[in-house]
């Protein structure tokens, strides 16, 4: 209930950022000449299996700023982005005499670039207000996580796993009236950490697909629901593998409201629906708010 005060009380100044898990309605088309900041605060848990009946609880807030600048490349519309965020983690086990452990500070850079592909072309603020939205389009984008947080070998908890991971992905959408269709297709490809407390943290590809359908209930305001397929990641510490490859189902809800000013605010959860045997749980909760410039 603590947490949950805490997201709401943020929710009453401001938020938002995409840390890489899709938001709907993210491929939206707006004026080429638009500039976008946000501030996202973001409550994620999550659950590991490290033995018979020890379960490692990981829980983690972050409050991430992100710019987006947006342009024409070749009459498409593409944008270009940089997120920081400060992160908090707290560690603890259940089932287990280990002691809890946490640590705090400025997160990893994440840069960002996407690029319209169908339908989505470089639209003056005039042009914009006549531009047809129903029908299908398409866009693509590219995050990179740049591995520059402080980190300790020594220090069983850090906020930084300290490895690069490249995060491309692809959506399809279909808009008509109030509703917006959408599905993404995407991966997250991880690099080795090298300084690992055992030897060489490594972990597989995770492959990710999304389907996520909003309807504006007023021209203010839409609602979603989504719904997520994870598979891969298996991590392997100094040549010994966990054995916790996903093969994950979530759920999701949203809402967005439109603010006076070009503002908006945004509330985001996702939980777990079904989870492979030795995977990871995480569930999450983000308040997001943009100002649009």
């Amino acid at each position: 209930m603590k947490q949950l005060n805490v997201v709401l009380a943020v929710a009453g100044l401001v938020s938002s950022l995409a840390a890489h898990a899709v938001d709907p309605r993210q491929y939206g088309v707006v004026a080429d000449d638009t500039s976008r900041t946000s501030l996202r605060y973001r409550l994620q848990e999550k659950e590991s299996p490290r033995g018979p009946r020890v379960i490692e609880v990981e829980e983690k807030e972050s409050l991430s700023i992100r710019h987006a600048q947006y342009f024409s490349i070749a009459d498409r519309l593409a944008y270009a982005s940089i997120q920081l965020p400060y992160v908090t983690v707290d560690e603890s086990y259940r089932n287990s005499r280990r002691p809890s452990s946490e640590a705090d500070g400025i997160g990893d850079v994440m840069l960002g670039f996407g690029i319209g592909v169908y339908r989505m072309s470089a639209l003056s603020q005039e042009a914009l207000k006549t531009y047809d939205r129903n029908g299908l389009s398409s866009g693509c984008a590219l995050a990179v996580n740049i591995p520059t947080a402080s980190y300790q070998k020594k220090q069983s908890t850090n906020i930084t796993n300290n490895r690069w991971m490249v995060m491309p992905e692809c959506q399809l959408g279909w808009t008509q009236d109030q509703w917006v269709l959408e599905g993404t297709l995407g991966m997250n490809w991880f690099s080795d950490n090298t300084d690992y407390q055992t030897g060489t943290f490594e972990q597989e590809n995770i492959y990710k697909a999304k389907a996520m359908a909003s309807y504006s209930v007023t021209p203010a305001t839409w609602v979603a629901a989504t719904l997520e397929y994870q598979n891969g990641g298996e991590v392997t510490r100094g040549g010994r593998k966990d054995g916790d490859r996903l093969n994950n189902w979530l759920a999701g809800a949203a809402i967005n409201f439109r603010l006076p000013g070009q503002n908006s605010l945004r509330l985001v959860g996702e939980w777990p629906i079904s989870t492979a045997k030795g995977a990871s749980e995480s569930k999450e909760i983000s308040v997001v708010f943009s100002h649009t410039w």
